[in-house]
């Protein structure tokens, strides 16, 4: 498949606080999409911008060689696929499916083994920068799957991100999110601590952070998600309650590897507190509320 913006049909199902930036800015370098959505304010503003609704999940396949998935979870990714009247009746042979929903990698795989079986191709592409680097087509996107698969559509994933990463085989996209998850939490744990540390020390918590970003510590989770703490602005860039699924697969996997990651284990149970307390749908940065609550 040689990819030309005239002729290749694109497809995307998932247009979230992620997926739609991703959309507009494959419409924007002038591909032709096709997408399925459920909120109506959603529809109304892709159409907008020349984007091509279908109300029905297998229209998607009908009309679209590539097809782009960013879904909550394993079991969506799964139904929009595998069930009745969704892609799987309608999919043409040698049909590519980027998922960049963050799933479990043994999800992923007997995924991939299974649309063998429609001489197709799923690659797992998931993603991180959030809302912001969906906007700005500057997401970290890491890829498993098939090489030549991957070489297909890599320019597409460069229109989406700025780090674009093949890692290996299926699955091995997924586990490098995981990695990921976890790093993100613990840093945000971490910098959550230290804004503590400044603020019972009656020392400017801003000036605190100024000063870590122009050294060793500097990070953008202490940027980005420091700025959210100090203004106490949870408005979700990336939702407590899918950064507690994501540190679950990642949990999970670590068991079956027979390991014990503690301070991963330490960010699960305080982002799983945030979730208890009804956080669920603010930004995960609000973890910072559960460590402020934290007793000696």
């Amino acid at each position: 498949m040689t990819m030309h913006k005239t002729h290749t049909e694109i497809g995307f199902i998932g247009l979230g606080i992620m997926g739609k930036p991703m959309v507009l800015n494959l419409i924007k370098a002038g591909f032709k999409i096709h997408f399925y959505a459920r909120k109506s304010t959603v529809i109304e503003d892709v159409k907008k911008y020349g984007g091509i609704f279908h109300n029905k999940i297998n229209l998607i396949a009908e009309n679209c060689n590539i097809i782009f998935l960013n879904l909550p979870d394993g079991k969506d990714v799964e139904e929009v696929i595998c069930k009745k009247n969704n892609l799987w009746s309608s999919l043409h042979p040698n049909t590519i499916i980027i998922d960049m929903s963050t799933i479990s990698p043994k999800t992923t795989i007997q995924l991939h083994n299974k649309l063998k079986e429609k001489k197709s191709w799923l690659l797992d592409c998931p993603v991180s920068g959030g809302e912001i680097g969906a906007k700005k087509g500057k997401l970290s996107i890491m890829v498993g799957g098939e090489k030549k698969i991957f070489n297909k559509i890599k320019k597409l994933l460069q229109i989406l991100g700025d780090k674009v990463t093949y890692i290996g085989k299926s699955g091995s996209g997924q586990i490098t999110k995981a990695c990921n998850q976890i790093l993100v939490a613990s840093t945000m744990i971490a910098v959550s601590e230290i804004l503590l540390l400044a603020e019972k020390s009656k020392t400017d918590r801003k000036l605190v952070q100024s000063a870590l970003l122009g050294g060793f510590a500097n990070s953008k989770i202490l940027e980005i998600h420091g700025k959210r703490m100090i203004e106490n602005n949870y408005k979700p860039g990336f939702k407590a309650s899918l950064h507690l699924k994501d540190l679950k697969i990642a949990m999970k996997l670590s068991r079956d590897l027979n390991l014990k990651l503690k301070s991963a284990n330490l960010s699960k149970s305080l982002i799983q507190k945030a979730n208890d307390k009804k956080y669920q749908n603010l930004d995960s940065s609000v973890v910072n509320k559960i460590v402020k609550l934290i007793k000696k």
